[in-house]
């Protein structure tokens, strides 16, 4: 009987360790995930379509007192489209160069939406660098763990519910303590181990042309 009641304790104890340290690695996994998943949702760019009143250009100016510099129609009033990234052919002025020589009469942002360049491999890239600084120690190779991420959904696609988000699924393997002792009992127990897959969802929000939030993406995160 007191063998019967020390081995149960011995599991009981073993089942509290390890529970407690798995609790902690995978909230850990799951922090990691969500670094990852917001850097790789922070490398969208802004794309914008811009309606461009080009204005007047440089001439002379001649009256019966004399010439002088003036403005003049460049030849029409039609607007013309452009698109391309938010920050250098808006923020920075890179609208300009579409400009008469007097300046453009006025620029309007008729659409704004936001893209994953590169296919993505930004974000990718982006993402696993993060998960890097920020995995569970408590997983980690020298100490008989596993942590990586096991796959990096980037949804760029206008009219995709998930749009614009990136997912990132990981996975870790935690080496148990008091539980890796107990398969030493029973090795067909597989208590050396313990894995934990944890998921999280990055957006990529940007402000709409009527200055709200654009709408958050769908759960992405079953």
């Amino acid at each position: 009987m007191f063998a019967g009641v020390l081995v149960l304790s011995m599991m009981v104890a073993a089942v509290a360790v390890d529970f407690a340290r798995y609790v902690l690695a995978g909230e850990k996994l799951q922090t990691a995930g969500d670094a990852a998943a917001t850097a790789a949702a922070m490398s969208a760019k802004r794309y914008v379509v811009l309606e461009i009143y080009r204005g007047n250009r440089e001439s002379i100016c001649c009256s019966p007192t004399g010439c002088s510099p003036c403005c003049v129609s460049c030849g029409g009033d039609d607007p013309v489209y452009v698109s391309g990234r938010e920050d250098t052919l808006y923020e920075k002025g890179g609208y300009k160069r579409y400009c008469c020589s007097c300046g453009c009469a006025w620029v309007n942002i008729v659409r704004r939406w936001v893209e994953y360049e590169n296919n993505g491999a930004e974000a990718r890239i982006a993402a696993e660098a993060f998960f890097e600084i920020n995995k569970p120690g408590e997983m980690d190779a020298g100490v008989g763990g596993d942590s990586y991420i096991s796959s990096i959904n980037v949804r760029g696609e206008e009219g995709d519910p998930l749009y614009p988000s990136v997912i990132v699924k990981t996975h870790g393997r935690l080496k148990t303590l008091m539980l890796g002792f107990m398969e030493r009992l029973y090795p067909s127990s597989g208590l050396s181990t313990l894995d934990a897959s944890r998921c999280a969802q990055g957006g990529s929000f940007y402000y709409d042309l009527d200055g709200n939030w654009h709408r958050a993406a769908m759960e992405g995160c079953d």
